[in-house]
C-alpha cells in the first residue's frame, strides 16, 4: 500500500468526490420526489462541492510539485488562486528546526 505525503487532503478529496457521484445520481424526476428537492438545489449542491473539489486538487497536486499547467490544460475560468494559496498553506508540511 502507497503511502501519500497528504493524507487528511486525499481523504477530504475522496469524500468530495463520493458526494458529487451522489448528488449527480440523485438528478432524476423520481430521486428528486423522493429527495424533496428541486433541480436547481441539486445543481446547487454538485457546483458547491465541485468548484471545492477543483481548488482542493489544484492545490494537492501543486504541493506535491506539479505545475499548474500540468493539473488544468484547457479551462474556461482561471481559480480562486487566494483560495488554493490558504488550502497549501494550511496542509503545507513545515520542515522544524531542532536545535540543540
Amino acid at each position: 500500500m502507497r503511502k501519500t505525503r497528504y493524507p487528511e487532503l486525499k481523504a477530504q478529496l475522496k469524500k468530495l468526490a463520493k458526494e458529487i457521484r451522489y448528488w449527480k445520481s440523485n438528478r432524476k424526476q423520481e430521486k428528486r420526489a423522493a429527495l424533496g428537492l428541486w433541480l436547481y438545489q441539486i445543481d446547487g449542491k454538485i457546483d458547491v462541492r465541485a468548484n471545492e473539489f477543483r481548488h482542493k486538487h489544484i492545490a494537492y497536486c501543486m504541493l506535491r510539485g506539479r505545475a499548474y499547467e500540468e493539473i488544468e490544460q484547457k479551462c474556461n475560468t482561471s481559480p480562486d488562486w487566494t483560495y488554493i494559496d490558504s488550502i497549501k498553506e494550511e496542509y503545507e508540511q513545515k520542515d522544524l528546526c531542532a536545535s540543540a
